[in-house]
């Protein structure tokens, strides 16, 4: 017969405490979550705009910034359609369920 030691022990009560911790961390709607990437998406595309007109008034010296800008904006607008466009797919398809 085997005894343990204490350090294996408190081991994994460390290991037991940590994966408590990680299923009572909150949890948040997926319209929160989908509100919240939107509004995120929204902000870039305003940062964008902002910088091209700052740009286009000889505000900005620092054209690698706005160009920066610019393509944070495109890339999280295309993200989100993308994303937009398997919801849709994944919709379709639960309505073409039979039940």
């Amino acid at each position: 017969m085997e005894i343990k030691g204490i350090d294996s022990n408190l081991k994994l009560m460390d290991i037991t405490k940590q994966i408590q911790d990680k299923e009572a961390v909150e949890t948040v709607n997926f319209s929160d979550f989908l509100r919240n990437a939107i509004g995120d998406v929204n902000q870039l595309q305003n940062q964008a705009d902002e910088s091209n007109t700052l740009l286009a008034a000889g505000k900005v010296d620092n054209i690698s910034k706005v160009m920066i800008d610019s393509e944070k904006a495109a890339i999280a607008l295309e993200l989100t359609v993308q994303v937009r466009n398997k919801i849709m797919d994944a919709y379709n398809e639960i309505m073409r369920m039979q039940m």
